[in-house]
């Protein structure tokens, strides 16, 4: 069994969260800015963004189960399930009516996360 560094570690650690850094600042992006969330004053929406962010990117570029997904993140299995299992489909046309509701639900931050890690991969 190969043993990994920790230098590789925190290489690998640094790889995650600038990917996520970008997934996230796509998302925050398609909802309409920053501005737009303090509008209708949903800050609670950014960890919800964040943990979605980290979901999509830990599995689609990293490879992890939604088991070590889960433990990462500290959230349910189930939680990331929901997450990784959102439909984009229509999410661009329904973000007004989600943005005037005071909490976002697990399936719409997967969903923006989601959209955001396929545009970026479209534009690299």
């Amino acid at each position: 069994m190969p043993i990994i560094k920790e230098e590789e570690v925190i290489q690998l650690e640094e790889q995650v969260d600038e990917l996520v850094l970008k997934v996230f600042l796509k998302a925050l992006d398609i909802v309409g800015g920053p501005r737009k969330l303090i509008l209708y004053r949903h800050l609670t929406w950014v960890p919800s963004l964040i943990e979605a962010c980290y979901a999509v990117v830990l599995k689609e570029k990293f490879f992890k189960t939604e088991s070590e997904i889960a433990s990462i993140l500290g959230l349910t299995k189930q939680t990331v399930r929901n997450i990784l299992t959102a439909k984009t489909e229509g999410i661009r046309e329904n973000i007004e009516t989600e943005l005037k509701k005071k909490t976002i639900k697990t399936h719409v931050a997967g969903a923006l996360a989601k959209l955001a890690f396929k545009e970026i991969n479209q534009s690299a």
